[in-house]
């Protein structure tokens, strides 16, 4: 089955619900990287969460961001999700572990101070970026806090994911709900009073449950709502010669000039190398003499 988001609502619509499933697009993540257990878990949190943002997306061409900077031994990393359903990432200490075996599986103990920001692009209009601070390294944690801050909207969110000892990922999963500024105040205990009951997502996902099965049984029980698919994510990256070419135009034609024995660079997100011989990056200096 293919990783999936979805969108709903509760309470008559005067709740929203975001959830997605991103168990393959993690592991993908996780291979690509050759990401070490711990920064696979933060990688999987981050995917679920920008995948999750992703759903306020309105051109077909724009794509959001969410990034960590750490201060942190772990020190953070970002990932980028479009409207398509498309991700790419990566993790600034892919290998990083820690002495502790036991600390490996806790990615927020080894962030530390720093910040939370999300950037939404689209074609012809400068990006929109809001950061707040980490509040606890736990994704779901700050992302909630950012909704708060940035859009004053009660956000609950859970976001988890299993790991083995060598980084498997055997699920990966995520869901946000936020309160409309219309909701009445009993429906809203109602549904904090079953999240409050809610055993923790991973543990959940631990015991073979499915997201709409955690959804019946605990978040939305005695509760009416509907989910329906939205789209399907996959770790996908958007790199090619062609791309990197572009980029070394940027350059400059004398930075190009000291790369004349030729240069291999390797993409920041999924690691494929491609190989500009001498030859090509003549062919690039040349294009740029010749430039109007």
């Amino acid at each position: 089955m293919k990783d999936t988001l979805w969108r709903g609502t509760a309470f008559d619509d005067t709740f929203r619900i975001f959830a997605v499933d991103a168990t393959q697009t993690a592991q993908k993540a996780r291979d690509l990287h050759d990401l070490s257990p711990i920064s696979t878990i933060l990688m999987g949190k981050m995917i679920s969460a920008a995948a999750i943002l992703s759903l306020d997306l309105k051109n077909e061409q724009s794509d959001v961001s969410l990034r960590i900077d750490a201060e942190g031994p772990l020190n953070g990393g970002l990932v980028i999700c479009d409207m398509h359903g498309d991700i790419r990432g990566y993790m600034r200490r892919p290998q990083f572990e820690t002495q502790a075996a036991a600390d490996n599986f806790y990615p927020g103990r080894q962030l530390g101070e720093g910040t939370f920001t999300v950037i939404k692009s689209q074609p012809e209009s400068q990006p929109w970026m809001g950061s707040t601070k980490l509040v606890t390294g736990e994704i779901a944690e700050d992302l909630a806090h950012f909704y708060m801050q940035s859009e004053q909207v009660p956000s609950a969110v859970a976001l988890g994911i299993l790991v083995d000892q060598n980084a498997k990922v055997r699920a990966c999963a995520g869901f946000m709900i936020q309160q409309l500024p219309f909701a009445e105040p009993a429906k809203a205990e109602q549904l904090i009073a079953n999240l409050s009951a809610t055993p923790n997502l991973s543990d959940l996902m631990d015991m073979g449950m499915s997201l709409q099965e955690v959804f019946e049984r605990f978040v939305f029980k005695g509760i009416d709502y509907n989910l329906t698919p939205a789209r399907n994510i996959s770790y996908r990256c958007n790199c090619s010669k062609e791309r990197f070419a572009r980029s070394l135009l940027t350059l400059g034609l004398k930075e190009l000039q000291e790369m004349t024995d030729g240069i291999t660079p390797v993409c920041l997100y999924c690691n494929s190398k491609y190989e500009f011989t001498p030859e090509d990056i003549k062919g690039l200096i040349e294009s740029m003499e010749t430039a109007p």
